[in-house]
């Protein structure tokens, strides 16, 4: 592995039994960030991102696969020692209110894993809560407050706060937008953007919304039904989609131009159910290109140009 390789998953799965059969959330997925890059995962609700984001911290416990982090192997770390590896990775949730404990005050929330990671107490506890308010954008007399006192952009600002209390090198920022306002998306994403270049921080950036992941991301992985279907560099995906799944992806995106008119995606069939999902490709039954082998055969991840990797049988990639 590379020396700039910051974050490899190697066939990363996580399946979930229910009574109906297995359902396999995340199956069989590999990929590498680098220092000081943002890799975006995309793809609809139920595709598997979240529950990637939560593996790579090992908030859930994956069924099979490798997270190695800076050359270390997390997956069987004992609890005492993912707590320390934790200090490096950080999470920013979706829901800036859910995610902050309402009996807690400003300066409880930032400085407590400061207080548990034992980096800091007394008067200089007191100068980095203060420091972390300041760097997103928030005044220290916000301290004594709870999270109810703030609106739905300031809490996520100091969820941003908490997560980088301990200088992590890796965020995983799950859909952090997602349930913000408009108006303050932009700000937010700007934020990050600002924190990267002044940290050096990488980014794990979970997104459904791709107007978002071209602004922010270097590259993008793109995720249907527990699978990476296709990844590379974010040129490569926006202006060379090559899976089926991503041309309909890009061309549900709203044009922001009223002239132009968009080639709006009609998907024809079924999804199938990710509990036993059906053998060959998961995306086969909507695909207007699918042969018998994308109904038998379980494509691979191939490289069809430099760094640019597409789940699907060569006859059906998409080139048009």
């Amino acid at each position: 592995m590379m020396n700039d390789v910051l974050l490899e998953v190697v066939d990363l799965k996580k399946h979930f039994r229910e009574k109906n059969g297995v359902l396999k959330a995340v199956d069989g997925i590999s990929f590498h960030i680098k220092r000081g890059e943002t890799l975006g995962l995309v793809g609809e609700s139920g595709s598997g991102k979240t529950t990637t984001g939560r593996l790579i911290l090992r908030l859930i416990e994956p069924t099979a696969g490798r997270i190695v982090f800076e050359g270390q192997d997390l997956s069987n770390l004992k609890k005492h020692e993912m707590r320390l590896v934790r200090r490096n990775i950080q999470m920013i949730f979706q829901d800036p209110y859910a995610s902050l404990n309402p009996r807690m005050t400003v300066r409880e929330i930032i400085a407590e894993p400061l207080i548990i990671h034992k980096v800091a107490s007394g008067k200089e506890l007191e100068e980095r809560v203060n420091n972390l308010l300041d760097i997103v954008g928030l005044h220290k007399n916000h301290a004594k407050r709870l999270p109810q006192e703030f609106s739905g952009g300031q809490r996520q600002r100091i969820g941003i706060a908490r997560a980088l209390a301990l200088e992590p090198k890796l965020i995983v920022c799950d859909e952090p937008i997602s349930a913000l306002d408009v108006s303050i998306q932009a700000q937010i994403i700007n934020l990050l953007q600002d924190l990267q270049e002044q940290f050096n921080l990488t980014y794990l950036f979970i997104a459904h919304d791709l107007s978002v992941v071209k602004h922010i991301a270097d590259r993008v992985a793109v995720m249907y039904l527990g699978k990476i279907v296709e990844m590379g560099d974010k040129e490569q995906i926006f202006n060379e989609p090559r899976h089926p799944y991503t041309k309909a992806l890009l061309a549900s995106v709203p044009i922001p131009d009223p002239s132009q008119k968009g080639k709006a995606a009609v998907l024809k069939g079924d999804s199938p159910s990710p509990i036993n999902p059906p053998p060959g490709c998961r995306f086969a039954s909507l695909c207007e290109k699918a042969k018998d082998i994308c109904f038998k055969e379980e494509p691979d991840l191939v490289e069809v140009k430099s760094n640019h990797f597409v789940g699907c049988h060569p006859d059906s990639i998409a080139n048009d």
